[in-house]
């Protein structure tokens, strides 16, 4: 008889959903036999080409030695890390944070998944309020936990800002647990302080746990976004994850933290955190607490992403698209012209032009009968200004 695995039925749901850029790294493999590799500039991934800035580089080169008998890393993160990131928290947003209250993580990715299996019970339909478009780990982690997503589609009509109004009662009777991303990735909205507070009161009303994503809040064009623990009661309801990954070019080191002011949920990430992987790798961790000392180079990122809005906007204008005017991030949520499609859009801009985006269909859900990127492609400002004016020339030949 024939070995069969059978995984759980929160796996097999899991393993079903489709991968967004398998269409779209199908057709930059013809777009490359098209044009060469070369040719092709591409905004479609939102990893940074700039690279890392040389004092974290050095940092990682003496820690090498200087780490070389310090055995195991600390599974939530050294005290010297920790030190650094609430140091940060009290500069950037004047948080009060301990660094008994933070968890060193890898990157955001692994605790955005995870989250959903500590505080979702299965088998009773426990939803979680998941904005749309979204980081995928929100639902994929939902998905694994056995829980239920429930999407908030975030759309032209409410300004790309969540509308807890449009959530049913008996969906936020079984919610526990609304993941937030501010500054927004892809529409690169952010949220004030009013917005803010009305989800922070509605999470303490219901009894949800709100999961404030902050990975891109130091990328901004003019007010700096609000950390949720900067808002009246937060420290209650609230976990706050940030990585350095956009933020210090650092996507190859995969290094972030959590952190909560309520022990009942940091209890319970860090315990589970200390029994299920190890700690970042000492030489990461000293990395980060370069990185997190540091305020001048997200400064000069912030330049430089201005400086390639400034040059690809007018092109794609001209093409007929409609920007939503960026708050924060380093992505574009552009309207395709009237009567196109994202997918057919993005694959002409790439066959025709050698320049690649994603079409927004293919990274937002269809929720009660909406697709919000069904009108929508995202360009994330990565490739150098170079190559930014060089596709932005491209584009205005047409």
């Amino acid at each position: 008889m024939p070995f069969k695995v059978k995984p759980k039925e929160s796996v097999k749901k899991l393993i079903s959903q489709p991968y967004a850029f398998d269409v779209v790294d199908e057709n930059k493999i013809r777009a490359q036999k098209k044009h060469g590799i070369d040719y092709l500039i591409d905004f479609g991934i939102g990893d940074p080409s700039d690279p890392t800035p040389e004092a974290i580089r050095e940092s990682v080169k003496q820690s090498v030695d200087a780490t070389k008998t310090k055995g195991y890393p600390a599974s939530i993160g050294g005290e010297d890390l920790r030190q650094a990131i609430t140091k940060y928290m009290g500069r950037r947003f004047n948080v009060n944070l301990n660094p008994c209250e933070v968890v060193n993580t890898y990157g955001s990715k692994y605790a955005c998944f995870q989250i959903s299996s500590i505080f979702l019970e299965p088998g009773k339909d426990e939803h979680s309020l998941i904005p749309n478009p979204g980081y995928p780990p929100f639902a994929a982690g939902t998905l694994f936990a056995g829980g239920r997503p429930w999407f908030i589609n975030l759309v032209e009509e409410n300004h790309y800002q969540p509308d807890l109004e449009q959530i049913p009662g008996a969906v936020v009777d079984k919610a526990k647990i609304i993941f937030v991303n501010n500054p927004h990735s892809p529409t690169a909205q952010t949220y004030g302080v009013d917005k803010l507070k009305e989800i922070v009161d509605f999470c303490l009303d219901n009894d949800i746990i709100l999961v404030s994503d902050e990975c891109y809040c130091d990328l901004y064009y003019d007010e700096p976004p609000k950390s949720i623990l900067e808002v009246a009661g937060a420290d209650e309801c609230s976990i706050l994850l940030h990585s350095l990954s956009k933020r210090s070019m650092m996507t190859g080191y995969a290094v972030g933290f959590f952190a909560s002011k309520n022990p009942e949920i940091l209890n319970a990430y860090a315990s589970i955190q200390r029994k299920s992987i190890q700690g970042v790798a000492n030489v990461i961790q000293d990395a980060a607490g370069k990185a997190y000392e540091d305020e001048i180079h997200p400064q000069i990122m912030r330049e430089k992403y201005r400086e390639r809005l400034q040059a690809i906007v007018p092109a794609l204008e001209h093409l007929g698209c409609e920007v939503v005017p960026p708050q924060g991030t380093f992505f574009l949520w552009v309207k395709v012209p009237e009567g196109e499609e994202p997918l057919s859009f993005s694959e002409r801009l790439l066959m025709d032009y050698g320049v690649n985006c994603v079409p927004g269909n293919l990274i937002s859900e269809t929720f009660n009968e909406v697709n919000p990127g069904e009108k929508h492609v995202r360009f994330a400002l990565v490739p150098p200004i170079e190559k930014t004016r060089q596709a932005a020339s491209r584009l205005k030949k047409k």
